[in-house]
């Protein structure tokens, strides 16, 4: 601990390109007495408040000036201004105590009127356990509101923690709610204000938020929890069954902070076509030529070289609906030419709008599942998100040949994939076990044809077996708890990267520039004899190199 040291008052310092804070003009020393409780710390980098763990920006700021290397910052509202106990509105029969090092063991370590998680100070009442943060403390909620959002009559603040559940949320909470006497309904202090028409993430439609829904089971579309129909929460005026909670609704990763009530809807044309007559349309990816619906079972081809591929997926057409231009080799899948031309997705609060390639053209990384393609691109207007198509289209899996259950994007939390074992930023989860999934693992292909093996080759989940499985392309061990590709027919397994490899959304025949500068060709390895790689020496077993 170190010995008492001055506050200084950041609204006057200079900040100099090495940072470090400059001695300020003028300043005034703050020298509270519970500085000699503060322990210095090693970690040089802090850049958010100690109590509030928000970042701090310059000018708003104390900071300790002890000799030591000390970078513990405060936000001003954060400090207590007085060691002296205080009289509250929000609790008037008894006097707060100042506490330095957070609430006693007893309390649920929660700011009464906030339900923030509370810091080192602490305004406390040891006779009702009532505790209170800074930042209540220094600009308290008010006793009464006469316009609030959430409801048309005024709010009276209850000022002492009781059990109750919010009437705008649903959420069952123990703290200080605003309550209308006429009505005797609830509400979070943060939810008396809630937006009442918003754009979300996960959703193409606005949503707006409704005191309650009519009677039946209700199913939140973010976190695939049950909504309780009494209470609040957020609906699409155009899709009748799309409902979400108002905490998922209002989430950082969900909402895009916008308050939209009043704003007209903008009108945004995302018809990727126009009809030219039955079975024929003009695409917006292809506007000189006209393109036709080929209603086909199976495509047949002389080989994996010749087999044609969708221009906007880059995956390899096998069979089903598709459109094919009637002058040139412009293919797509039905699914992909009718892809909207914007769109919003669970990964980015902004919306993305489909583009045939990037500004850069050649080819593009995908945010979501980190494979390189050239296939058509999802993006957000300054160009920084990308997403291909198959990534942009998805917001859950089902396989039962994978999994037993449905998985969904919840939350935006990194997890370990149940298929390859590597760790992600984002995954789809289970809702019904903790399984979870990357997008890499999402989107791979079900079924595909490799020269190893006559028939299709199917996508399956492992599971423990007492022999070993050895892959028919590299003729190494195969993980059998890992997922793998394999013919039903002969019974054949093959590693996912062994067939795959690493181009396999990359359409060949495509010219790019390398890391060197060197123009490149992806093209088929259909040679008799495997080539050698001049950068790792050894001879390709990838079908495309």
């Amino acid at each position: 601990i170190c010995s008492p040291q001055p506050l200084l008052d950041m609204t006057q310092t200079y900040y100099k390109e090495t940072w470090e804070y400059a001695r300020p003009r003028n300043y005034e020393s703050v020298n509270n007495f519970w500085l000699k409780h503060h322990q210095h710390s090693d970690d040089d980098s802090t850049i958010v408040c100690k109590e509030c763990k928000m970042e701090i920006e310059f000018g708003d700021a104390f900071i300790c000036t002890s000799s030591h290397r000390c970078t513990v910052k405060w936000h001003n509202c954060c400090i207590p201004k007085s060691p002296d106990d205080i009289s509250h509105s929000c609790h008037p029969n008894h006097p707060l105590k100042l506490l330095f090092n957070g609430p006693p063991n007893y309390s649920n370590g929660k700011c009464l009127l906030c339900q923030q998680t509370l810091g080192d100070f602490v305004y406390h009442c040891s006779l009702c356990d009532f505790s209170m943060d800074m930042k209540c403390a220094n600009n308290s909620p008010p006793l009464t509101v006469d316009a609030a959002k959430c409801h048309e009559h005024p709010l009276t603040l209850i000022a002492r923690p009781i059990s109750f559940t919010c009437d705008a949320c649903g959420t069952r909470d123990e703290g200080s709610p605003y309550l209308c006497p006429l009505c005797f309904l609830m509400y979070h202090q943060d939810c008396i204000n809630l937006p009442q028409v918003i754009n979300i993430n996960r959703h193409d439609h606005r949503v707006s938020h409704t005191n309650s829904l009519v009677f039946g089971d209700w199913i939140c579309d973010i976190c695939r929890k049950e909504i309780n129909w009494r209470y609040g929460s957020y609906c699409c005026k155009i899709c009748p069954n799309y409902v979400v909670h108002s905490r998922c609704a209002t989430r950082n990763d969900v909402w895009d902070g916008k308050e939209l009530q009043g704003v007209p809807e903008e009108v945004v044309d995302i018809l990727p076509f126009r009809v030219i007559e039955d079975g024929v349309i003009n695409h917006f990816s292809h506007k000189n030529h006209n393109l036709i619906l080929i209603e086909d079972d199976a495509i047949v081809t002389n080989g994996v070289a010749s087999i044609i591929r969708c221009e906007a997926c880059t995956r390899i057409i096998y069979s089903g609906n598709h459109y094919r231009c009637m002058k040139c080799n412009f293919v797509l899948h039905e699914k992909c030419a009718n892809l909207p031309r914007q769109k919003r997705h669970g990964l980015f609060t902004e919306p993305l709008t489909l583009h045939t390639k990037t500004a850069s053209a050649g080819y593009f990384r995908c945010d979501a599942c980190w494979r390189v393609t050239n296939g058509f691109v999802y993006m957000c207007a300054d160009g920084s998100r990308l997403l291909d198509v198959r990534c942009a289209t998805l917001s859950s899996f089902a396989d039962i040949d994978c999994h037993p259950h449905a998985l969904f994007l919840t939350t935006l939390d990194e997890g370990k994939c149940g298929a390859c074992k590597e760790s992600a930023d984002s995954v789809l989860r289970c809702v019904q076990c903790k399984f979870t999934l990357d997008f890499w693992c999402a989107t791979l292909p079900k079924r595909i044809r490799h020269k190893c093996d006559d028939h299709f080759l199917f996508l399956r989940r492992g599971k423990k077996v007492k022999g070993k499985y050895w892959c028919e392309i590299c003729e190494s061990l195969l993980n059998p708890i890992e997922w793998f590709y394999t013919c039903d027919d002969c019974g054949v397994v093959c590693h996912i990267d062994c067939v795959l490899g690493e181009f396999a959304n990359i359409k060949p025949g495509v010219v790019a520039t390398n890391d060197v500068g060197e123009k490149v060709e992806l093209v088929p390895n259909d040679r008799t004899s495997r080539p050698k790689c001049n950068k790792c020496g050894s001879r390709s077993i990838l079908p495309f190199i």
